[in-house]
């Protein structure tokens, strides 16, 4: 009886191969079709390409290189790059002798629209100078943070900035003056409107923007406006994707609006001027395409 027990348990065996070769072939049994796709899968990622053949490890690593790929993709979109003058301005609408674009923009990667006007934080709408995107790059992959809109009281900057009159686009955005004027907190009215794209924590946003706006701070007024900073940022709160947050700069102040929170204002140029460094400055934090790219309509504060 045991000779007996031990021959069938060994013609098992033999039908069905040793352990060890059962991690790296096919059953030798015929088995049904669910069962060979498993020992062939058992063979690829246990043991290499093992006995399957060489062309099953081949395509399982190119398609796993593709799905890699068709994911990067999806979160990391095209490196920005500077917006082409739009010559559609829209049929524009007549104020103070001058036409505004009607037409709204639309910012390319994210494709967030901007309305030709907005009042923001002020009773007078705004006109629209440009949209731009904020992206994060972490390990080699860039994220999408948010969508930029500037606007601008169109009296005031034509006014501040007139030197720049039939000026074309291509020499504005390598014009280091006319940058420097976008800095001024005090010769016209700019609001900054951020919509978010994605869920980003207070912590993670209080973060991002101190590593700039301390620094220039700290230069300008000492551990005084470190401390402006600290109180400032305090006022951030974490945002979801849709949210708005939006930073009003007027007459050396700078107002800050997290989205249907109530609006909260700071009598500082010096903070107003830090915040516009870090969009138009020498070094923008938010990158030079974001920096060219508001700027965009700034040929047509002139148009009749």
């Amino acid at each position: 009886e045991v000779t007996r027990v031990i021959s069938v348990d060994l013609q098992k065996r033999r039908a069905m191969g040793s352990v060890e070769d059962g991690m790296r072939k096919p059953l030798l049994n015929d088995g049904d079709d669910d069962t060979k796709k498993k020992s062939t899968c058992y063979s690829i990622f246990c043991n290499g390409l093992g006995t399957t053949p060489f062309y099953y490890g081949y395509a399982y690593g190119a398609l796993t290189l593709l799905v890699l790929y068709l994911a990067m993709k999806t979160l990391s979109p095209e490196e920005a790059t500077t917006v082409a003058a739009s010559a559609d301005y829209g049929d524009g609408v007549v104020r103070g002798g001058y036409r505004w674009p009607t037409a709204p923009m639309v910012e390319p990667i994210s494709k967030t629209s901007f309305p030709f006007e907005s009042k923001g934080l002020s009773p007078e709408a705004g006109m629209l100078l440009g949209v731009a995107i904020r992206l994060k790059k972490v390990v080699g992959v860039n994220f999408k943070v948010y969508a930029v809109g500037l606007y601008v009281n169109p009296a005031g900057a034509r006014s501040a900035l007139k030197e720049h009159q039939g000026e074309a686009l291509d020499s504005l955005r390598t014009n280091s003056k006319l940058f420097s004027k976008m800095t001024n907190s005090n010769n016209f009215r700019k609001t900054l409107e951020l919509r978010f794209l994605r869920s980003v924590g207070k912590e993670k946003l209080v973060e991002t923007f101190n590593e700039g706006l301390a620094v220039r701070m700290r230069k300008a007024l000492g551990m005084q406006g470190v401390t402006i900073v600290e109180e400032f940022l305090n006022h951030f709160g974490d945002m979801s994707a849709g949210q708005t947050l939006i930073f009003h700069i007027e007459k050396g102040s700078l107002s800050i609006k997290v989205h249907n929170k109530e609006a909260v204002k700071f009598s500082s140029p010096e903070l107003a001027s830090s915040m516009l460094d870090l969009y138009f400055g020498e070094q923008p934090t938010v990158g030079e395409d974001v920096k060219k790219n508001l700027i965009e309509r700034v040929p047509a504060l002139w148009l009749k």
